[in-house]
């Protein structure tokens, strides 16, 4: 008699955890397969008389899925994407702004890709997007030093000139370049935009900038108001044996102010006195509202 009491209740337990087990696999639900989309780099076509030069230093993915933003995502990437059939999907190129990794930004300068794409679990489709500046971008400022005149003039503080290298020299990044040498002789770096031009307050300006250099410059510009002329520092850009780029945001680092008549961009770097010598490059400074 007790014998079957257990056998019972033993009986009783098992069928509850069968049970148990059994609920779960039934109506657990099941996770959704996604598809990838893979791309490689995004690329930038521009206008070169115009828009200048197609250099670009696009390192993100802006992912907008449906209309609704799906994410950030650093390129090379392999992006999810949850659904199948007919889907709308919207990329932005990012940049990282004023030389600074937490600072990440959907360039607004640049269109942005727009697709549509049929999607089935577990595919990966590969697309490289091509994208172009906004059509409305005004350029009050190009200089790709590819010619014999110049854009930018040495100001009063500057003693080492501003040269454009011979495309023999293999520094240079795309043909010539604007290089400059200092020495004991040559100790500070200053030039500025020879002609001043105005920037709105309602539309985010940027300077675009390659640079190669053994020390690091200021960034700057030159304020022309009713009261007089003031210079203002704007960021520091931190040396680099490499060419890169930099984007910098003149709106959201001081360099706009509300009584500005004028603009001026300038260029500045001092040689360390523990330096015999050091070589600064530049390419394709431009100026873009």
């Amino acid at each position: 008699m007790m014998y079957k009491k257990f056998f019972n209740k033993f009986f009783f337990f098992y069928i509850l955890i069968f049970i148990s087990i059994s609920a779960c696999t039934l109506f657990e639900p099941v996770s959704p397969v996604a598809s990838y989309i893979h791309i490689d780099a995004i690329r930038v076509q521009t206008d070169y008389l115009t828009q200048g030069s197609n250099s670009s230093t696009i390192t993100d993915a802006w992912v907008i899925y449906d209309n609704k933003y799906l994410g950030t995502f650093p390129l090379p990437a392999d992006i999810p994407l949850i659904g199948e059939g007919l889907h709308n999907i919207i990329i932005r190129g990012g940049i990282i702004e004023n030389g600074i990794f937490a600072t990440r930004a959907a360039y607004p300068k640049y269109t942005s890709f727009d697709t549509t794409l049929i999607l089935s679990s577990t595919d990966k489709i590969f697309l490289s997007p091509s994208i172009t500046y906004v059509s409305g971008n005004n350029f009050p400022q190009i200089e790709d030093f590819d010619d014999a005149s110049l854009s930018l003039v040495t100001t009063t503080i500057g003693t080492a000139p501003l040269v454009i290298t011979q495309q023999s020299d293999t520094n240079s990044y795309e043909g010539n370049s604007g290089s400059t040498i200092l020495n004991d002789s040559n100790t500070v770096f200053e030039v500025a935009s020879s002609t001043a031009f105005a920037l709105p307050l309602n539309t985010t300006s940027y300077v675009e900038l390659n640079y190669k250099c053994d020390i690091g410059f200021s960034v700057g510009v030159f304020i022309a108001s009713t009261s007089g002329v003031v210079k203002s520092d704007l960021l520091f850009v931190k040396a680099s044996p490499v060419w890169k780029k930099i984007y910098i945001n003149l709106s959201n680092t001081g360099g706009i102010v509300t009584d500005a008549v004028n603009y001026k961009i300038y260029l500045h770097a001092e040689k360390d006195p523990v330096l015999a010598s050091a070589n600064l490059y530049f390419d394709n400074l431009k100026v873009v509202y």
